[in-house]
């Protein structure tokens, strides 16, 4: 059989932080190669811009020199103008096409490439026109200078141009210029990007992989058959929603857990029960036989007696018939035990409650030295009645002292209490202990459980029966008990009739 591979997941704030890097980070590279292909353009309109806006300085020197004839004055301004970092040189060609050199010193300043550049592209028409070397791109702009009235003084009227400006702007200056300027926004938007997605890892981690993962861990829990997980996300939003309707599906599921629970106890109970009255019919069929058989014989022996008018025999007699009576008693209840209801419920002071009790305790249980029996209660106690099934009830009684009498060891001596009192205005409280070996804490919640024994020759039907009687007389029991100490059962039964004057405590 192939093993099979444990699948691998990616956290969820990964994928989305991934995703929107690699988004920006697209942006960011389309964004800067856009800007780069339009550096050259942009270039290109920027020396444009600048380069005629560089002709009106130089009008306005032309027209001052026309006026006061100095040519001081616009060869200062042409040598302060080829300064700027982006002008390559500003020349005045003559009506000749010559530069004149009054208005440039490009003998020494200019190399021999660029002068026949700008020779061979010299018209006298108003030009812009880019031109280009292996070491030179340049913009180059042509303007004439017409021949006008104010110019005849010096100039012959038969010339139609008496010069012509060249200004020429390094492109590859503004290009330079520009595509740093592109680099350092593209580097920003990356830089840009990085952050970006770092604050928003922080932001999906806080705002939905950490609820995520508390609902991820409540799932895990619920999956680990843990109903008892809750769920809290205070965000406001729709995780928060999600939270309280996975705590609500807990809740729902936790108690559909315990009615489930509660059913299936029910039915090993149902089950139990029935294996139990089948038990219980076959041996009642082969006790009820015998028993007959005593019945006939103790009334034969009881007639004899009676004859013989003597009252010591005629009273063993009717000690033999009382048990035999509580035997049939104790098969029929228990045949009937789950299908009880309350019309054998009847109202029994305690004194008579206890009466066939003490008898049958003290014939049959505390009839050797080694056990010291005591009872405590107060005698207006006993007249409360309790609203029981007398056979019910004395069966529940016997059970636990036969269990007190039978805990101490039998080469030990102990004792055995019944303390009775009222310390609830609705109920009597019996306490039966003794001073037996006691019940170890790990078996001590199993003890009422259905076939549950520590005994080597026991059913384990013995207690939980008891539990059944006093709480389908709508009383509680518990136990209290300490390994070589002792242990007390503790009954808790509803009192139907009392004396008002009966104080709690006693």
């Amino acid at each position: 059989m192939k093993s099979l591979k444990k699948k691998r997941y990616i956290n969820l704030q990964i994928k989305i932080t991934v995703l929107v890097f690699v988004i920006l980070l697209s942006l960011s590279y389309f964004i800067g190669l856009y800007l780069s292909a339009n550096v050259k353009n942009k270039a290109l309109s920027i020396s444009k811009t600048y380069i005629t806006s560089l002709p009106s300085l130089i009008d306005n020197s032309i027209n001052n020199f026309m006026v006061a004839g100095d040519k001081t004055v616009v060869k200062q301004l042409v040598k302060e103008l080829s300064t700027d970092g982006n002008i390559i040189g500003i020349h005045i060609f003559d009506a000749e096409g010559d530069i004149s050199c009054a208005f440039s010193d490009f003998e020494s300043r200019y190399p021999n490439k660029y002068l026949q550049m700008i020779y061979s592209n010299y018209t006298k028409k108003e030009t812009l026109k880019e031109i280009k070397s292996e070491k030179m791109d340049m913009l180059a702009y042509y303007k004439p200078y017409e021949n006008k009235k104010e110019c005849q003084g010096c100039h012959s009227p038969e010339k139609k141009i008496i010069g012509v400006l060249n200004i020429n702007v390094d492109m590859s200056q503004f290009t330079r210029q520009l595509k740093s300027e592109a680099d350092t926004v593209k580097a920003i938007l990356m830089l840009s990007a990085f952050v970006f997605a770092g604050i928003l890892s922080y932001v999906i981690n806080y705002l939905i992989t950490r609820p995520v993962r508390k609902l991820e861990n409540g799932l895990k829990e619920v999956s680990n058959n843990n109903l008892n997980t809750t769920v809290e996300i205070n965000s406001r939003d729709e995780l928060e929603k999600l939270a309280d309707y996975f705590n609500q599906m807990v809740k729902s599921l936790r108690k559909a857990n315990k009615e489930i629970d509660s059913f299936q106890k029910s039915l090993i109970h149902t089950d139990r029960l029935m294996t139990v009255g089948q038990l219980t019919a076959s041996l009642s069929h082969e006790i009820k036989n015998p028993l007959n058989s005593i019945f006939i014989t103790a009334d034969l022996l009881h007639e004899k007696c009676e004859q013989f008018n003597d009252p010591y025999y005629t009273r063993l007699i009717d000690n033999i018939v009382s048990d035999s009576e509580r035997i049939r008693d104790i098969i029929s209840q228990t045949l009937n035990f789950s299908k009880l209801d309350n019309s054998g419920l009847e109202a029994v002071p305690i004194k008579d409650l206890l009466n066939n009790i003490l008898i049958y305790a003290g014939r049959i249980l505390f009839d050797n030295e080694r056990i010291n029996f005591e009872m405590d209660a107060d005698g207006k106690l006993m007249q409360c009645k309790l609203k029981v099934n007398k056979t019910s009830m004395e069966q529940v009684f016997i059970n636990l002292l036969k269990n007190a009498v039978e805990s101490i060891p039998e080469n030990g001596k102990g004792e055995v209490k019944l303390a009775i009192k009222r310390d609830e205005a609705k109920y009597v409280t019996f306490v039966i202990s003794d001073t037996g070996v006691g019940i170890p804490e790990s078996v001590r919640g199993n003890i009422f459980n259905q076939f549950y024994t520590t005994k080597k020759q026991g059913t384990g039907l013995g207690l939980s029966i008891v539990k059944e009687l006093v709480e389908f007389h709508d009383g509680h029991i518990y136990v209290e008990s300490e390994e070589g100490i002792g242990t007390s059962f503790i009954v808790k039964l509803p009192v139907a009739d009392c004396e008002q004057n009966i104080s709690h405590g006693e």
